[in-house]
């Protein structure tokens, strides 16, 4: 029986939560990790694809960059899957010798069905950049790939470094939100590019008014078509990772609100933003990385985008180094619109920074 939370209105698959979720990607076998670039969608012919790195398990404890990017495809909604396929250009780059590596970090269907993949470039294995991300498409669901395009020719580290799937689509624009890195001691922006051409071209549509010392994003849009944006607001351990900052947007990121903050029970480091199931957005990762009950993998539900319940511990952790995650809104045959959400996280599998990759399905319970 599926685990039902009735406060909540929707379950919850694998039952009996917190566990470990069902084992997608099997690094251990092998020794190696996959810390970073979970993201997946779902495409437009109903095929989901989920792209996940493959790192070395002994550079920096396997919590680093020092590999390449695979994916995998399931044409059956996520009941099975194929064989990993590792992405041509990112393989090229870790045996090349111009960067250390390249990872898909953020994965989006834009409206005619192009599947755009941001890659990060990155400097060494322990997450320095090396020069601003750029991206690829694919025309065909995902089978082949074309060369990387440069984002922004004119941009630099400051205007944009990384992001962690911070990315969605409203009416006919593909969206991305990255944050930039310190250049001269001067701390990177956070801001939005918008796609109006299905990926082919980005330009910058603002620069958002988050504390340049902040961290990770995600972004979404809310019922009335206005966008809200979260970031992190990295302190080390004076971080208040209960009450994270977020903007809102009513003009399509031409210009945002003040900053203002909303409560996480149970914490937030790595926040993962989901569109709508139902009456319902969800976001989820890491519980925090400091106090008591760290290091969990969380679920957040929310009917607003902004006000969140207590949460509900997926999986149980036992130290604060996992539970990067990504997920996808699938939609079944015959619906109107989403009814499921898949989630996939890295969960350590040893006593060192090590992960494999675990989902959990949300099915939605109409109220």
């Amino acid at each position: 029986m599926m685990s039902l939370l009735a406060t909540h209105r929707f379950r919850v698959i694998p039952e009996d939560i917190p566990n470990h979720g069902i084992l997608f990607v099997d690094h251990e076998k092998t020794g190696r990790s996959g810390h970073g670039g979970n993201c997946l969608t779902q495409c437009k012919n109903g095929d989901i694809i989920s792209f996940n790195s493959n790192v070395d398990g002994d550079v920096y404890r396997g919590h680093g960059v020092g590999g390449w990017s695979e994916y995998r495809i399931s044409r059956d909604l996520g009941k099975t899957w194929g064989d990993p396929i590792v992405l041509d250009y990112s393989r090229q780059v870790w045996e090349g010798d111009q960067y250390f590596s390249a990872l898909i970090v953020s994965l989006i269907t834009a409206p005619n069905g192009t599947l755009v993949a941001v890659a990060a470039r990155f400097k060494n294995e322990r997450w320095v950049k090396q020069a601003p991300p750029v991206y690829l498409l694919s025309h065909d669901h995902g089978r082949t790939w074309g060369s990387p395009k440069e984002m922004d020719a004119n941009a630099t580290l400051y205007d944009l470094a990384l992001t962690f799937d911070a990315a969605f689509v409203f009416e006919d624009t593909v969206y991305v939100m990255f944050f930039g890195d310190i250049i001269d001691m001067d701390l990177g922006v956070y801001s939005l590019y918008a796609s109006e051409d299905n990926g082919e071209t980005f330009t910058r549509r603002s620069v958002l008014p988050f504390d340049p010392a902040n961290y990770y994003s995600t972004a979404g849009v809310l019922d009335d078509g206005s966008f809200v944006a979260y970031s992190y607001p990295a302190k080390g351990e004076q971080t208040d990772e209960h009450n994270i900052p977020y903007v809102i947007s009513s003009d399509q990121g031409h210009t945002w609100s003040e900053v203002k903050t909303t409560y996480f029970a149970q914490r937030i480091r790595n926040p993962q933003m989901s569109a709508k199931i139902g009456d319902l957005y969800f976001l989820h990762g890491r519980s925090g990385s400091y106090g008591p009950n760290r290091g969990n993998f969380v679920l957040y539900s929310s009917t607003d985008g902004i006000n969140w319940d207590e949460g509900t511990l997926l999986y149980r952790g036992s130290k604060g180094t996992d539970c990067y995650s990504g997920n996808a809104a699938v939609r079944s045959p015959g619906s109107h619109g989403p009814d499921k959400l898949l989630i996939q996280s890295s969960i350590g599998y040893d006593d060192t920074a090590r992960v494999n990759t675990r989902q959990w399905w949300i099915e939605r319970i109409d109220s």
